[in-house]
């Protein structure tokens, strides 16, 4: 790297420093507005932000792998986490459930759900804790990646890199809170799109026959997955896998959770049903770029010769070679910088609600709202410390972690989370009996044989098991929830699934349109992301088949959304 490249990332980390400070009056106002921006944020922002915290150089290090030894199929195979289906079910109707919960937090949301007794404070716990293990989980995976990945860029060690990438998140973050989170995600947005245009239209220029030549993966390159091959290791009976991920991926939707932290925290922050759509769409459309981006990364590495030895050190040595002029490279590292910062900010920020909001409030109900301010200061200290301590114990490979957390952690939960939305019998009971089962199997196989004996479908198909008998055994073995304060919940958030009919009929038309505007928004997300990889590898055929996709499935959502707004009054999605 040269001086300027190390002039801009340095004007980078100051800056972000400096608006944690500008920011930290308006969010230290109270804990609605340091963990949700007292709701007053512009819709455009919250969805550049969910882009940007989606978007991290771990997961930028991962595909670019995958891509790199598997050409598209490496889209495919990050059904299993990386393509982020939530963000469809979202964008089609979780996300106006959320909002209109009225709630800060998920495990809040708990209560509003399964009431104020046993089971309502059991699930509230137990569903933040769930999210406070995500937090701690996604903090350890992101900085084992962002020392790997800054320790070949800078004159310092991993353990350095890692220390130091958390120090400087954590300061802006714990100062400015959602406000933070957000306004510099959305300037670190620019920064991401700009790097991905560039390594892009690099690597589509490089791309040749020759190259193709050179690239054992080129031969998946094509805009179907295939079945089977025996080319693909693991997962040769592709078609199997790829099902489970997809399953996996929109059960993470349907449940709520999106996988993260983060997700939902973002539409609890939306002003109106409305805006949860465009929240959803703009998210989409900016995710976009990561592809291409990683893409041009993979091809740019195989026209240097680089990655046979360690794929997962491809994306660093692009950086440091010729095809990034000086001021460009520093560009460039700093738009990867912003991605894991982005990425780092929001999954804190979220983790510390639920630490104070689900944790230290029901202790300490009297604590005033500065008191709450100040535990989510020390609750965002203590999460990245953890993960910071676990990181630093030796992580040897990123993918590896990656898959732990997608294929062992995540399904612990998703099966309770799921069905809290569209079962009415379920109580809280079920719901935590069914995260400790879930949780239980997944630990169980961690530390033992048995994890390593599974593959991923028997794994996911193992934990999620077990957790759907721990939830069926704790609804059945508890009393009914009081019909009145299940109906309350019902009517003001309207969503689908088993629930006495007679409530739905005056939502019945909202209700079977949510469905199908699921299935627009999946097709339009799949062909969002796949259509500018092709045009990099200049397959017009599949550009232009995509492009009709991307046309209809676009305009499917617009006229459901015109429907829904002309619902009457009972059934419209702004109906108090």
């Amino acid at each position: 790297m040269g001086s300027v490249d190390y002039w801009i990332v340095g004007a980078y980390l100051v800056g972000l420093l400096g608006c944690g400070f500008v920011l930290a009056r308006k969010a230290s106002q109270n804990s609605e507005a340091y963990f949700l921006g007292d709701r007053n944020l512009p819709w455009w922002a919250l969805g550049a932000s969910g882009m940007s915290s989606n978007l991290d150089a771990a997961g930028t290090m991962t595909i670019v792998t995958l891509l790199y030894l598997f050409g598209v199929h490496g889209f495919f195979i990050e059904m299993r986490g990386g393509v982020v289906l939530p963000i469809a079910v979202f964008m089609a109707f979780m996300g106006k459930w959320h909002r209109r919960s009225g709630v800060v937090t998920t495990a809040e949301w708990m209560g509003l759900r399964f009431g104020s007794g046993f089971g309502g404070k059991s699930a509230r716990a137990l569903a933040a804790l769930t999210y406070l293990v995500i937090t701690v989980g996604m903090i350890v995976f992101f900085l084992a990646a962002a020392g790997k990945f800054l320790s070949t860029l800078l004159p310092f060690d991993a353990t350095t890199c890692s220390v130091g990438m958390a120090t400087i998140a954590l300061v802006y973050t714990l100062l400015s809170g959602l406000y933070g989170v957000v306004w510099t995600d959305v300037l670190q947005g620019f920064l991401i799109a700009g790097a991905a245009v560039y390594v892009a239209v690099r690597g589509a220029l490089l791309l040749d026959a020759n190259l193709l030549a050179q690239w054992e993966g080129a031969r998946y390159n094509s805009l179907l997955p295939r079945l089977a091959d025996s080319g693909l290791g693991e997962y040769e009976f592709f078609i199997a896998f790829l099902l489970a991920w997809i399953g996996k991926g929109l059960l993470e939707g349907l449940g709520g959770s999106g996988g993260s932290a983060y997700m939902a925290q973002r539409f609890y922050a939306t002003r109106s049903d409305a805006e949860c759509q465009k929240v959803g769409m703009l998210w989409i459309v900016l995710f976009s770029f990561r592809w291409p981006m990683a893409l041009g990364f993979a091809i740019i590495g195989i026209s240097l010769g680089v990655g046979a030895e360690d794929p997962e050190r491809l994306l660093p040595h692009v950086l440091l070679s010729d095809v990034f002029p000086e001021g460009i490279r520093g560009l460039t590292i700093a738009a990867l910088l912003a991605a894991s910062m982005s990425t780092f900010d929001s999954t804190i920020n979220a983790g510390a609600s639920y630490a104070t909001r689900d944790l230290f409030v029901p202790l300490f109900p009297s604590a005033s709202e500065r008191a709450q301010v100040w535990f989510g200061y020390a609750a965002s200290t203590a999460v990245v410390l953890l993960g910071l301590g676990i990181s630093l114990l030796g992580v040897e490979s990123v993918v590896d972690v990656w898959v732990v957390i997608v294929i062992q952690l995540f399904p612990a939960f998703l099966v309770p989370f799921a069905l809290r939305w569209y079962w009415g019998r379920f109580t809280g009971e079920g719901f935590s009996l069914g995260i400790l089962a879930g949780f239980g199997t997944s630990t169980w196989m961690a530390l033992t044989e048995a994890g390593a004996l599974l593959n991923e479908i028997e794994t996911l198909f193992g934990v999620m098991g077990v957790s759907l008998l721990g939830c069926i055994a704790g609804t059945y073995f508890s009393q009914p929830q009081q019909e009145q304060k299940l109906k309350s919940f019902y009517f003001q958030t309207r969503p689908n699934g088993l629930w006495p009919r007679a409530w739905k009929v005056s939502y019945k038309k909202e209700l079977k349109e949510n469905w199908l505007r699921l299935g627009a928004a999946l097709v339009w997300q799949l062909s969002t992301f796949m259509l500018p990889m092709m045009l990099v590898l200049k397959k017009w055929g599949s550009v232009l088949l995509l492009a009709l996709v991307w046309a209809v499935s676009f305009w499917a959502l617009r006229r459901l959304q015109e429907a829904e707004g002309a619902l009457p009054a009972q059934g419209r999605k702004d109906a108090p």
